[in-house]
């Protein structure tokens, strides 16, 4: 409707103003071309006097060609009057000249029939010369040399007249005059030719508008499709390069006006985006942060629950013999040891997320490493029948080796606790382009894919029934992924047939860095 109401408007407006402009000209013509037109004709019988009367010498015989040439080429007609009456040229008289003949018309036999047309035009001639010299002024001829007269004849045929004197005594005087008759009938004639011109401009005026209005809309109208799909957030549209005028300037300045809101809605979007991450990321946090309050407070429950029934069973002398006291008391010890523990699994785990913690590089034999831990572990190994190989580990890598053998021994410590009884697990260690890569491999079901990347979240279990003995604390991969952070490694788990594979990947430490450099 927008682009149809432009249009209508612009069209209406070039056929409102054609209209006014034909309509002032039919006015004027109305009102003013029959005041213009006897003016004008007022300045002809003016202008033939005055040439005249610079020609005239005394003798009408002399400016007989001026005479004709102003009756042949206009309807003034002209007669030069004597003092004393006397017609010494008139119109009338030159146009019977032709019809008197030759010789001597008494000589003539012939009969011949008056001419009825030439009697009346003599008769109207000398009936306008003698109402024009009825009216005249002499005093006015004398003083003003010339003087306009309206004549009316019997019949009401109406003249313009003009009276003028040809000398300075007003002894000859020149009677120019034309018919109003003629003067009504050009003024018809005018009016009726304006009509008639009048409507054919205004055709052609609307024809010219309607082009006009589509050609001066059609940028208007592009522009408001812009508009719209800007409105819209679509600013792949642009407006047509133009003309260098007002409306190409506008175009131009819709077209910055996109480019200004694309930029600044994409970058509105990015930040949008940007703190919609952060919330998310902050949402998480908290909720990592509330869970992992939650699981302290479950982890150290149990723990604090049993130190203080047992420390109140001795109190009360629950336990008189010496053997349950001593049971009493080594488990109060174990329970006091698994808190510390998980107590300083979870300061190591905040020093290493905060980069509080000191790194020292060394040399470190991955095979030696590899045996001290699987030392470590062989009562648990052999109550459960599990044997564990670590003969591919021979490579070594410059790294902090009290934090790659929390790391082995994390994943040695997980793959013992999930390895059925009688099971395998087996240690290897292959050199990287850049590093290391450490795989500890045990036998079992495996974890469900979309599991795999939540193991490294704190005191998450992939098995909630487990007994407390059996689970762990749920720290053991998050630090972990702590070191591999602190390291510049990654790590991982997949699985694989048989089984499930814990890796952890690390560069080697410039050769050139301190054994004690903290990072």
């Amino acid at each position: 409707m927008k682009s149809r109401s432009i249009r209508f408007k612009f069209f209406a407006a070039i056929s409102a103003v054609a209209l006014v402009f034909i309509g002032m000209l039919l006015l004027l013509n109305l009102f003013f071309y029959e005041d213009y037109y006897m003016m004008t004709r007022r300045n002809e019988l003016c202008d033939a006097y005055q040439s005249i009367r610079s020609s005239y010498n005394g003798s009408v015989d002399d400016i007989a060609t001026v005479l004709d040439n102003y009756e042949s080429r206009s309807a003034i007609r002209l007669s030069i009057v004597a003092s004393d009456g006397t017609v010494q040229y008139a119109s009338f008289f030159s146009s019977s000249k032709g019809n008197s003949g030759s010789g001597d018309s008494s000589s003539q036999e012939t009969f011949q029939l008056p001419d009825f047309d030439l009697f009346d035009q003599q008769r109207r001639g000398y009936a306008i010369l003698q109402s024009i010299a009825q009216s005249v002024n002499l005093d006015t001829l004398t003083k003003h040399n010339y003087q306009f007269l309206n004549v009316s004849l019997w019949d009401g045929d109406q003249y313009l007249c003009l009276a003028g004197a040809l000398d300075s005594q007003a002894n000859n005087c020149l009677f120019a005059y034309m018919p109003y008759a003629y003067i009504e009938q050009n003024s018809s004639l005018n009016l009726v030719f304006l009509l008639i011109a009048g409507g054919c401009a205004l055709l052609i005026c609307l024809v010219w508008g309607y082009f006009i209005s589509r050609q001066f809309t059609r940028p208007l109208i592009d522009m408001a499709g812009v508009a719209d799909r800007m409105s819209e957030l679509d600013f792949s549209s642009q407006c047509p390069a133009g003309s260098s005028d007002e409306i190409g300037q506008l175009g131009q300045s819709l077209n910055r006006l996109s480019a200004y809101l694309e930029q600044t809605i994409g970058e509105l979007k990015q930040s949008n985006d940007q703190l919609a991450q952060e919330i998310e990321e902050k949402e998480r946090i908290d909720s990592m942060r509330r869970e992992f309050i939650v699981n302290v407070s479950h982890e150290l429950k149990t723990p604090i629950a049993l130190i203080q029934g047992y420390a109140e069973g001795l109190t009360a002398g629950v336990a008189d013999d010496p053997e349950d006291r001593k049971y009493y008391c080594d488990t109060i010890a174990d329970e006091a040891d698994r808190m510390n523990k998980l107590v300083m699994q979870l300061l190591n785990l905040s020093k290493l997320e905060l980069g509080a913690e000191q790194t020292f590089y060394d040399d470190i034999d991955v095979h030696a490493l590899c045996a001290e831990a699987v030392q470590k572990t062989s009562v648990l190994c052999e109550s459960r029948g599990l044997t564990v190989d670590y003969a591919d580990t021979n490579v070594s890598v410059r790294t902090d080796g009290g934090l790659l053998e929390q790391v082995l021994m994390n994943y040695l410590s997980n793959a013992i606790r999930y390895t059925v009884d009688g099971g395998h697990i087996a240690i290897s260690a292959v050199r990287t382009d850049s590093g290391m890569r450490l795989t500890v491999f045990n036998e079992g079901e495996g974890l469900p894919e979309e599991e795999l990347p939540k193991i490294w979240e704190k005191f998450y279990r992939t098995d909630r029934a487990r007994t407390r003995e059996a689970g762990g604390t749920g720290i053991g991969l998050s630090l972990v992924h702590a070191i591999a952070d602190t390291l510049h490694g990654s790590c991982g788990a997949e699985n694989v047939p048989g089984g499930i594979s814990f890796w952890f990947a690390l560069p080697d430490a410039p050769e050139n860095s301190d054994p004690t450099e903290t990072v």
